[in-house]
């Protein structure tokens, strides 16, 4: 008997769960060679890169709130339209729309893609 991979979206949903609440198992659902791009950013290519990316970024949040609302798949590609609350470190709360893609491969992320338009947390850090 073996065990089914997890689904693209069930994936999706539990990085966007763990970018909520355990950055450390956000991280861990990337492949080593995970492809990352978020709006016009440059790709960022690797787990630790990532993991320098985001932490630079993230700065001044204290927390986010991702929201679901709708999702799409097609074999190991899931795309969900969401939003996303950031939580400032000096109390101050936005909530932006964006789009991510998410390919799966071997029930980790290889290539995670984020449409939206980050320079409100930029301006709030």
């Amino acid at each position: 008997m073996t065990a089914t991979q997890p689904s693209a979206i069930d994936v999706t949903r539990d990085l966007l769960k763990a970018a909520d609440t355990d950055i450390a198992a956000f991280f861990a659902a990337f492949t080593d060679d995970c492809r990352f791009r978020m709006g016009n950013a440059e790709s960022v290519v690797g787990r630790e890169n990532i993991q320098a990316w985001v932490a630079n970024y993230l700065g001044a949040v204290a927390g986010m709130r991702h929201v679901i609302l709708e999702e799409f798949v097609d074999g190991d590609v899931a795309a969900v339209r969401v939003e996303v609350t950031y939580t400032m470190q000096n109390g101050a709360e936005f909530t932006l729309p964006a789009v991510t893609r998410t390919k799966v491969r071997d029930a980790k992320v290889s290539e995670y893609l984020i449409f939206m338009d980050p320079s409100p947390v930029a301006q709030a850090s």
